[in-house]
């Protein structure tokens, strides 16, 4: 991800070759959201940075924009893009991440932040996602979602952790 404005705690950012202005809100107001936005609108705000403003809020009034749509936003654009998945493995694994919320929510913030969390991550059968990502073969997403398999199927789930994580 590449920063290219900060301007009122809006950010103009670039990441897999697309523009997002990025801010901070939610409930809690502490959530970080991306907004895509057209390449057209970017060089707006890079010879105006004032523009950034009037541009994220003429999108957020035109739809419904929703803390939901921000979330999924963010992990389908990480599957689509950093991952390279299909449309219907994007599909699948946000059916399985939606079984479980508290899951999803770290994963996205993991993404947001380009980190694991460093206090209260989500341990399942002992095991956070940090953990599973260091010490396997797993990258980010994997590990997320080995702690839906351990808690979907924890007898199989570490049976395979002791077997070196076959590949079926």
């Amino acid at each position: 991800m590449e920063q290219i404005i900060d301007n009122n705690g809006l950010k103009l950012i670039k990441k897999y070759d697309r523009y997002y202005i990025r801010f901070i809100g939610g409930k809690a107001g502490d959530m970080i959201y991306d907004l895509h936005i057209t390449d057209d609108e970017a060089s707006v705000i890079i010879a105006t940075p004032d523009s950034m403003n009037d541009i994220c809020n003429d999108y957020l009034e035109k739809e419904e924009y929703s803390e939901h749509f921000f979330v999924d936003s963010m992990i389908s654009d990480y599957m689509t893009f950093e991952r390279k998945m299909s449309e219907k493995r994007i599909e699948l694994n946000m059916q399985k991440l939606n079984r479980h919320p508290d899951i999803k929510q770290e994963l996205y913030s993991t993404i947001a932040g380009g980190k694991f969390p460093s206090v209260k991550a989500i341990t399942v059968c002992g095991y956070t996602a940090k953990q599973l990502e260091e010490t396997t073969r797993l990258n980010v997403l994997g590990a997320y979602n080995y702690l839906i398999y351990l808690r979907e199927d924890e007898r199989n789930a570490l049976d395979d952790l002791k077997k070196g994580l076959p590949v079926k």
